[in-house]
């Protein structure tokens, strides 16, 4: 099965908006506990670096794989029509042997008819 470049999109941009959506939640819950003073305020700073760096990170790495996706698509076609023209020589080499042989095996029974 053969993606689209349409659904290779929506591949790439349909996990980048949820992952949007996660890290936006993720940064208002430690918004909203921030102030209060409760356990997340004295670790406020790492959280944030933490939530903005998984999300590059996963982006980045959800991207890559959807490439490497289209990559190997493109190298199956690429591998399929070789393969086509690789057959359809072996085929021709093969007519063709058929055929000098046949010549050979005519040429011997003539040899051996006219003895």
């Amino acid at each position: 099965m053969r993606l689209s470049k349409q659904s290779l999109i929506l591949a790439i941009i349909v996990p980048l908006i949820f992952g949007l959506i996660i890290i936006w939640n993720f940064m208002s819950a430690i918004n909203i506990l921030a102030p209060l003073g409760q356990s997340t305020s004295l670790i406020y700073n790492q959280l944030f670096y933490i939530g903005i760096f998984s999300f590059l990170a996963l982006g980045v790495y959800w991207c890559v794989m959807v490439y490497l996706i289209y990559l190997l698509q493109e190298n199956l076609a690429t591998l399929d029509a070789n393969l086509d023209k690789a057959a359809d020589i072996g085929a021709k080499h093969l007519s063709e042997s058929k055929n000098l042989l046949n010549q050979v095996i005519s040429i011997l029974k003539r040899y051996e008819t006219s003895q």
